[in-house]
């Protein structure tokens, strides 16, 4: 027999060898370009991507400072974390609950729109309106023009007899005293 043997359909469309460096070339393009495909798919979050987030939560150590302003090595590492999150693709409203289960609602830097803290919303609006109808009525009555009185006829004095009612004892005896006086 001839050193040359029945070779397979793949060596006789590849010859000897090709289709096994065919198939490592095609695993090396595919090792390359899956990598390349996922980092498309998340890229790295830019500053102001993750500078939004920061804006929306505060400091959980200092009082009234937003994570964006605050220089403390925790924010610093709050502020990684944030990238570190939005780079694996996890949306923005997602981060913030993470960090109010770990950190509590104080990292929201308002409270919460439930329970009795609509109070908390509620008592400045109903204080402020509240506030505005007292001015109202208080300013209403001070511009308010006083009650004409109920007869036209002219008021008489008051200490003459004719202007006295009648069962009036006091006035009586009043007058008596002063003509007795006299």
């Amino acid at each position: 027999m001839n050193n040359h043997i029945k070779h397979s359909a793949v060596d006789r469309l590849w010859g000897k060898g090709r289709w096994q460096r065919a198939v490592v070339a095609i695993c090396i393009a595919l090792a390359l370009v899956v990598p390349t495909a996922q980092a498309q798919e998340n890229p790295p979050p830019t500053l102001d991507q993750i500078q939004a987030v920061a804006r929306e939560l505060y400091c959980p150590l200092c009082n009234g400072v937003r994570l964006d302003n605050c220089d403390l090595q925790a924010c610093v590492q709050m502020r990684q974390v944030i990238s570190d999150r939005l780079a694996a693709g996890v949306p923005k409203e997602q981060i913030k609950q993470e960090f109010v289960a770990q950190y509590g609602p104080v990292v929201l830097g308002e409270p919460p729109r439930e329970g009795l803290n609509w109070l908390i919303w509620l008592l400045p609006v109903v204080a402020l309106i509240g506030g505005a109808v007292w001015i109202f009525m208080t300013l209403r009555g001070w511009t308010k023009a006083p009650a004409a009185p109920a007869s036209a006829a002219p008021a008489a004095n008051p200490l003459a007899p004719s202007a006295r009612a009648e069962g009036d004892d006091y006035l009586a005896q009043v007058d008596a005293d002063l003509q007795r006086l006299e």
